[in-house]
């Protein structure tokens, strides 16, 4: 569940979505309204992350789809429309993070691509121009958290740091000034 949505995978692999259905994230093809029974959206899934309004699932051939709200490219899909159903938008993926405006995945191999909105640079990509598609950012990462000021630690214990306003001095970078890529 995630405020107005909610998901179920089924024992065989069956994700079925229902509730909120403003930015198609529901997953069921439409764009407005509300889905109140669940409906079957994608196959052969282990793992569903809902966020605000955007979604995702990693099938258990770890491919990641995207679903739902668009308006900074946060599903990945190489624009800025809403989405009202699953796309594949990434292969070989362990784990994914949501936030409203940015998505974040780790492939198997430990590569981290970041995508949606680039404000302040919290994508990572050396810009703050919004990224549609997804862009790799480290490689041989464990873990990632983030979206407001970003960190990730890579397999071999590396903190990395990038994104967000950096008033406070959070990213670690011994100033205030944005930090658009990572940091170690």
């Amino acid at each position: 569940l995630y405020d107005g949505n909610a998901a179920a995978i089924t024992t065989n692999g069956d994700l079925y979505c229902w509730g909120s259905e403003w930015y198609g994230q529901a997953g069921n093809g439409s764009l407005v309204g509300d889905q109140s029974t669940p409906v079957k959206v994608l196959e052969n899934v282990k793992n569903v992350t809902l966020g605000e309004d955007h979604s995702a699932a990693i099938t258990k051939n770890d491919d990641l789809y995207c679903w739902g709200r668009n308006q900074y490219g946060q599903v990945g899909n190489g624009n800025t429309e809403d989405q009202s159903t699953p796309v594949k938008v990434l292969e070989n993926v362990e784990s994914v993070s949501l936030e409203d405006d940015c998505t974040a995945a780790i492939t198997k191999n430990g590569d981290l691509y970041c995508w949606g909105s680039n404000e302040s640079g919290k994508v990572g990509n050396g810009s703050t121009e919004n990224q549609s598609t997804p862009v790799k950012i480290l490689e041989n990462v464990d873990s990632f958290s983030g979206f407001i000021c970003n960190a990730a630690i890579t397999k071999n214990g590396d903190l990395y740091c990038w994104g967000g306003s950096n008033d406070y001095g959070q990213v670690g970078n011994g100033s205030t000034e944005v930090q658009r890529t990572p940091l170690k």
